[in-house]
């Protein structure tokens, strides 16, 4: 059964209660699956979210968030220098005259999907690493096509194993994971074999990627499925902030 979540919008005093909620939510399912609690992270997805929400959040003592857009996280990050520690990973896809801007104010961009990108922030980062702005390679996971989308970004199940060993041989990337988003359907079973197939992948890369060990996959609406199938991140935004803002 799915948990149902406020899709009110959340003034930043409710923010605390909701992410409360939410973390229930993924104990719950943790126990349910069979899994230790706290094997399953919250990342605050805070597309369009104002400051003063993603502060609530923050100060709450929920550390971890993650942009879909690379203009709000040059925006937002410097806001937040005085919240530490606290981790920004970019969730969205990255245009290749967007990379240096996303090396420079997140930790980690879990949606890389082509070689060209990837020698892209390689060669940044290793600029970044000569110029003294960074000690150590860039945190990447592959974005995984798991359910077959035409409307999402992302790589084919079969040519992700091809891309994860090329980027593995760049000095300046970490391959730290996968990422997908769930099939868009309500038949929980075809949800569940696309989490499936991005955990069995993460599983056959690990062998040889020991660093490919986390799995970002659920949302809002299919976060106990995610979890059941192995998720190590989910990303939530609607029921801690309710609806998304208008650009």
């Amino acid at each position: 059964m799915r948990t149902e979540f406020s899709t009110e919008p959340a003034t930043p005093a409710e923010i605390p209660g909701r992410i409360a909620r939410v973390v229930e939510a993924l104990r719950e399912a943790e126990t349910k699956a069979g899994r230790s609690m706290g094997e399953t992270r919250l990342q605050l997805a805070v597309k369009y979210q104002p400051v003063e929400k993603i502060r609530a959040a923050l100060d709450y003592g929920a550390r971890f968030m993650g942009h879909n857009i690379i203009q709000q996280l040059e925006d937002i990050e410097p806001q937040l220098r005085d919240v530490q520690p606290h981790w920004t990973h970019v969730i969205g896809h990255v245009q290749s005259n967007k990379a240096g801007k996303a090396l420079a104010f997140a930790n980690c961009i879990e949606t890389l999907d082509s070689l060209k990108l990837a020698r892209r922030l390689d060669r940044l980062q290793g600029e970044r690493i000569a110029a003294g702005e960074a000690s150590a390679p860039f945190e990447v996971y592959l974005q995984v096509n798991s359910s077959g989308a035409d409307s999402q970004f992302g790589l084919e199940p079969g040519r992700a194993k091809e891309l994860a060993y090329q980027v593995s041989e760049l000095g300046n990337l970490k391959i730290g994971g996968l990422m997908t988003i769930g099939a868009h359907t309500d038949d929980v079973s075809e949800i569940a074999a696309s989490f499936a197939c991005t955990r069995d992948l993460r599983d056959s890369l690990a062998a040889d990627i020991p660093t490919c060990t986390e799995l970002s996959m659920g949302m809002t609406h299919d976060l106990e499925i995610a979890v059941a199938e192995g998720s190590t991140i989910v990303r939530v935004g609607t029921a801690v902030f309710g609806p998304r803002p208008a650009a």
